[in-house]
């Protein structure tokens, strides 16, 4: 399969299927010079790590979520796993404040940012409420700003949670600073399953090593101690001899974030000589996450470390957790649950609803064969396509088409349903593979 790019469009001799194609390619350019009015550039160079996928899967890498998150050992946060779906999942903030200013900071993109600011948000009463409602939950997380600046609210926060829904796995996201022995305490009693520290690489060394002493001192308390953290191009040496401090200190282990640009403040990842990544999306759609555009060579880096950690042997669990891996969720909660006519089926690997289109002469050509084998079809005279499941395509077999996988979102437009399509693929029966889609 192959992206219907310009070059690719001039390789295909359907007048029909081209036009259709232009609409998406066309926006993809218009995406792209809206990306780059945000001050930062798009690297020149595009974005392959073929290699370093191949080595990691030789040495047996755990590869998930339609390869968006990798592992180098079976260690693995279940708020993590969790994640992909993103049901029975929950993460609030007592307040946006912050003690910190980093220059890649995305809280700036949510919604009432400056609101919350100044205002915290009623967390025991969001949760009551949704215990009320019945809602399913599996994983509670708290995060900021900091939260650790509401020392009282944060407590109460996972007390109220021991006491309504024990079951459910607690987790508390901090930069470490604030943390002590009390507080640990605190948290330990109420029951909290994990901690995540922030560890930033533009602090002293000093200022690093405090927070080593924070996080072994979270040890005593807390079940499962991680670090989660973006990764910076440039730093991987330090970045390494971290992973090797906290195999030491017997972390459970370190979620490596895509580094990301938050749409803001380009001058200071221009002074690092930083650029965005090429292409900057899989899928070109309005996404919730706020992180912003991943940065150009930070994937490469979190490949290498997670390499680096199994050819080191570490008990440390290294998770690499791709910008992609974290649109999976909303993807997965907008489409799982719809029903959409026999054409359409939901893929398991990226949770797009997939279907196959052929245009102009191709048509006469698909429609004998569905008809022979009865299945089902539709028609659209506006861009002359016919379109069928995805599953037929083997039946095509020695027939001259091509055929557009399309990739679809549903969205809901004041209750009634709507189907986006978002991404457009070129095959023919012979190079199509059904258990790649």
């Amino acid at each position: 399969m192959n992206n219907l790019t310009k070059d690719e469009l001039r390789k295909i001799n359907n007048r029909s299927l081209v036009s259709y194609a232009d609409i998406y390619t066309n926006i993809e350019e218009v995406t792209l010079e809206q990306i780059e009015s945000f001050g930062l550039a798009l690297s020149k160079r595009e974005h392959h790590d073929a290699e370093a996928h191949e080595k990691l899967h030789a040495m047996g890498a755990i590869y998930r979520n339609n390869n968006k998150s990798i592992l180098s050992n079976e260690r693995i946060s279940s708020a993590c796993e969790a994640c992909a779906k993103g049901t029975g999942s929950y993460t609030t903030f007592v307040s946006l404040k912050c003690h910190r200013d980093c220059y890649f900071c995305f809280n700036k993109n949510q919604g009432e940012y400056n609101f919350y600011l100044q205002n915290m948000k009623n967390v025991n009463g969001d949760l009551k409420s949704l215990v009320e409602q019945g809602v399913k939950l599996t994983h509670l997380a708290l995060t900021g700003g900091e939260p650790l600046l509401h020392r009282e609210e944060t407590l109460a926060f996972f007390q109220l949670a021991d006491e309504l829904v024990p079951d459910v796995h607690t987790r508390l996201y901090t930069a470490g600073d604030l943390l002590d022995e009390e507080i640990l305490q605190g948290l330990s009693e109420a029951h909290l399953n994990e901690i995540r520290f922030s560890i930033k690489m533009e602090d002293s060394l000093q200022k690093r090593k405090h927070i080593l002493t924070k996080i072994a001192l979270a040890k005593k308390y807390i079940p499962d101690v991680l670090v989660e953290m973006p990764v910076i191009p440039g730093t991987g040496e330090e970045m390494k001899e971290l992973l090797l401090e906290l195999n030491q200190l017997d972390v459970f282990g370190i979620n490596l974030l895509e580094f990301c640009f938050p749409l803001g403040n380009a001058q200071a990842f221009k002074e690092k000589g930083l650029e965005l990544k090429n292409p900057p999306y899989e899928v070109y759609y309005n996404f919730w996450y706020a992180g912003g555009l991943a940065v150009a060579e930070s994937e490469q880096l979190c490949l290498d470390l997670v390499q680096f950690a199994m050819e080191e042997k570490l008990k440390l669990g290294v998770h690499y957790c791709s910008l992609e891996n974290k649109f999976t969720g909303q993807i997965y909660q907008q489409n799982h649950d719809q029903v959409l006519d026999e054409t359409y089926q939901f893929s398991l690997r990226d949770f797009y609803f997939k279907t196959a289109k052929v245009f102009g002469k191709d048509k006469v050509k698909v429609r004998k064969v569905l008809e022979k084998q009865h299945v089902p079809f539709t028609m659209n005279d506006d861009y002359n396509f016919l379109q069928f499941p995805i599953e037929a395509i083997p039946l095509l077999k020695n027939r001259e088409v091509d055929i557009v996988l399309s990739s679809n979102v549903v969205e809901m437009e004041e209750k009634e349903q709507v189907i986006r399509e978002v991404k457009l693929e070129w095959t023919t029966p012979e190079k199509f593979v059904l258990e790649e889609v």
